[in-house]
């Protein structure tokens, strides 16, 4: 049978987009009721699923919807193998990469409960030959990317990553890297995460592999999901895919780890719905350290800590879609699991085709979130409006115009004006000249969200959402924080394949 081309998918998603606002199911539920969802809002996954797998390529898509414990949407689409033509099924098993971090932050909140283990706490009272160097750092550091250990955690010998890591091979690997003062900056380490396996090791009396097993596997019923060991025979693995000289290649993420406690798990959309309704029943942690889970790191300066200009708790990236608060985290293998936090709804999505060809786990996941809350639409989805406030979207353009000239804008936050004076030139130039390429803003929404708690350091009064055209022509999104005087506290920037 033939494939429907992909102008049909994007014509049947768009039509559905634009009403299964009006249809019955989960955007009529109220939260104390099971939610069946609407043969109308499955078609509209389905098709903006296929949709957007025909569009970057992706060989295999495995989405779950959960709300309140119950998974009402469980599908798998396309092949789980290229070379075998293997079809993805729903029990397929895939390697969740980064999604580990949350399940790494929540054993070290597991020893914070049994009084094992300290959050402020020096990281040399954990680990054995640590560098004098790291006395300052501590648990909480770690957990939060603020450390100063700026190491990726793969282990490289002459340029090449090695296949076989041992922890001491690892640990001396991360040891010998340049450290900087922890609590001044975020950066995303891998090394970090890393190391926290190492502190569960040593205050459990555990390995990392047997913790997760005896703690969290085995009591959730997570039966099908392991750390990984590339020797060990798994019924229903999935191979990772990327996009290289256009053409989609084995990922070569072929490495083993003797503790991989910041990429390592393999699981499936059962497994991976376990693990959230654990979440939401405090089943393994209490509300009090998911509370401190899910509040954003702060630096030594009393800022927010901005990782990969986001915000980040301990495992888990902490923000909002369209103004409702949300928690997620992303795996480089196309993994993501986007946890609501106004309303017990969770979208888990599996892909095999790895982020380094866009972000369309979170392109999937927040799709789908917005085709069942219609208040969640992403941006992308929107047209361009009549300017509601067109005084905001003259400041805004000057606050665009000023970046691109490297000027300080005072349109900008104290705060957002420091975190840009601190951005290194590698990171501030690229901005630059995209933005200096750009055509004027056009406005598309402006989400009233005062009073709701929402911050990035200072408290936000709206979230105003714009799009331009590079100059190549492709569309970019500009969404914009603002305080309650009009200043931008935070502002990203992102294209359609970063949104």
């Amino acid at each position: 049978m033939d494939r429907p081309t992909l102008n049909t998918h994007r014509a049947l998603a768009m039509a559905l987009y634009a009403t299964v606002a009006n249809a019955n199911g989960l955007t009529a539920q109220p939260r104390d009721r099971a939610a069946a969802l609407s043969s109308l809002q499955r078609t509209a996954i389905d098709s903006f699923v296929l949709q957007t797998m025909q569009l970057r390529r992706i060989p295999g898509v495995a989405v779950a919807v959960v709300h309140d414990g119950a998974v009402v949407y469980r599908k798998a689409f396309g092949v789980a193998n290229l070379e075998t033509e293997t079809p993805l099924s729903v029990n397929s098993v895939f390697e969740l990469a980064s999604v580990t971090k949350q399940f790494t932050a929540a054993a070290i909140m597991m020893l914070v409960e049994e009084g094992k283990l300290r959050l402020d706490a020096s990281i040399t009272t954990y680990i054995d030959s640590a560098p004098p160097t790291w006395s300052p750092i501590t648990v909480r550091h770690l957990l939060t990317h603020t450390s100063g250990i700026f190491a990726g955690g793969i282990v490289r010998h002459q340029g090449s990553p090695l296949l076989a890591v041992t922890t001491k091979q690892a640990f001396q690997f991360v040891a010998a890297q340049r450290v900087f003062p922890p609590g001044d900056v975020g950066f995303y380490s891998d090394a970090g995460y890393f190391l926290l396996g190492m502190i569960i090791e040593k205050a459990s009396g555990q390995t990392y592999r047997e913790f997760l097993q005896r703690r969290i596997f085995g009591p959730l019923q997570m039966t099908q999901s392991s750390i990984t060991d590339r020797r060990r025979v798994i019924k229903g693995r999935v191979s990772t895919y990327e996009i290289a000289d256009s053409n989609l290649v084995n990922w070569r993420r072929d490495w083993d780890y003797e503790l991989p406690s910041f990429f390592g798990i393999w699981s499936t959309l059962d497994d991976v719905a376990k693990w959230d309704t654990a979440l939401r029943r405090k089943t393994l942690l209490s509300q009090t350290s998911l509370d401190q889970m899910w509040t954003p790191a702060k630096l030594n300066d009393g800022r927010d800590a901005l990782v990969d200009s986001r915000l980040y708790g301990f495992g888990f990236r902490l923000g909002e879609i369209r103004g409702h608060p949300v928690v997620s985290h992303t795996g480089a293998s196309g993994t993501l699991l986007l946890h609501l936090l106004d309303e017990p709804l969770t979208i888990i999505v599996l892909t095999n085709l790895s982020n380094t060809a866009g972000r369309h786990g979170t392109i999937l996941g927040n799709g789908i979130v917005g085709l069942l809350r219609p208040a969640y639409t992403p941006v992308q989805k929107l047209a361009v409006q009549p300017d509601a406030i067109p005084e905001t979207s003259r400041a805004l353009q000057t606050l665009v115009t000023d970046i691109a000239a490297d000027r300080e804008s005072p349109v900008m936050t104290a705060a957002h004006a420091t975190y840009f004076r601190r951005l290194p030139s590698v990171a501030r130039d690229p901005l630059r000249n995209q933005l200096a390429g750009l055509s004027s803003l056009s406005f598309v929404a402006c989400d009233d969200v005062d009073g709701k708690g929402i911050r990035v350091t200072d408290p936000i009064s709206r979230i105003c959402y714009y799009r331009a055209r590079s100059a190549a022509g492709r569309m970019v999104y500009f969404t914009f924080w603002l305080t309650r005087d009009g200043k931008a506290a935070h502002m990203r920037l992102a294209g359609e394949d970063e949104y």
